[in-house]
């Protein structure tokens, strides 16, 4: 596997994406606190069948920046200049975890046409019933922590390793998934200037998140290409179904992963990766 590192100038933002492989296009957009290197186990797994697009969002990790952008469907279109740099209008599957579902489920309102399939890793997008649940229970605090404008920053400041890793312990079944040097590298990039604050501030924009995401829905309909929540609450499957389906989706699936907390991708990558190819298997025989 070949990794190339990217910079892309998009509206004055330096945007950094990492890509692999070749075949149809596959966008991984990562979540809080992680960058890009989040999927290096799927994208190790996958570069033999798809054009892996990796982005680092908006003021984090290689990406410094702007104060202010962070709602969800601006961060969509950073990833669909990218996406366009690399492959023009090709439709792409698209799977983001955590902040990258939800900006994930915001390409796919945003670009339509240019999106085969959807996946959505263990959080519900901004404006469904289920995020409205899941903001309110204890699980959740972070929230409204990181909503906190200069008190989280002013907390968290020196301390941005020691706050990641218990964040990710608190949150992890197999503690081995994610070791120290991980750490680290997520650390150093939560470290850069403004980064945290640009993470904070993708928090403190899920109110107007939720907002646009309503308004794409009433405007244009549920989402028609099959979309795919994979949830780390076993058990709870047809449940979350309905649930999606009802609020944004025409063709909902969703895959209760064992053995695995939050971080899918690095807990069970191998899952995660029959997921996906199970979904562009999907979309290939709808589109025959």
């Amino acid at each position: 596997m070949k990794l190339q590192h990217h910079r892309l100038n998009a509206d004055g933002i330096a945007l950094h994406y990492v890509t692999a492989g070749d075949g149809p296009p596959l966008v991984l957009i990562h979540g809080f606190p992680q960058t890009w290197y989040q999927w290096r186990h799927v994208i190790e797994r996958l570069s033999d069948r798809f054009r892996i697009i990796a982005p680092d969002l908006r003021g984090i990790g290689a990406s410094p920046g702007p104060a202010s952008g962070y709602d969800k469907h601006s961060l969509a279109s950073d990833i669909r200049a990218i996406v366009e740099h690399v492959c023009g209008d090709r439709p792409a599957l698209v799977v983001g975890h955590d902040m990258g579902s939800f900006v994930a489920f915001a390409y796919a309102l945003r670009y339509r046409a240019l999106v085969k399939g959807l996946m959505l890793v263990d959080a519900p997008p901004p404006g469904t019933t289920l995020f409205e649940i899941g903001k309110m229970q204890q699980r959740a605090w972070h929230i409204a922590f990181h909503c906190a404008r200069d008190v989280a920053e002013m907390l968290v400041a020196g301390k941005e390793r020691a706050y990641i890793a218990q964040f990710v312990a608190a949150r992890i079944y197999d503690g081995s998934a994610i070791s120290e040097a991980d750490l680290d590298i997520y650390a150093a990039a939560y470290r850069a200037p403004g980064a945290m604050r640009a993470a904070f501030e993708m928090y403190r924009s899920l109110e107007r998140d939720a907002e646009l995401n309503r308004a794409a829905l009433a405007a244009a309909g549920k989402i028609a290409v099959p979309v795919v929540a994979v949830t780390a609450s076993v058990g709870r499957n047809e449940a979350v179904r309905a649930s999606l389906e009802a609020d944004i989706a025409a063709n909902m699936t969703v895959i209760g992963v064992e053995r695995s907390g939050h971080w899918v991708s690095e807990e069970r990558p191998d899952v995660l990766v029959e997921a996906i190819i199970a979904l562009a298997e999907d979309v290939n025989a709808g589109a025959k």
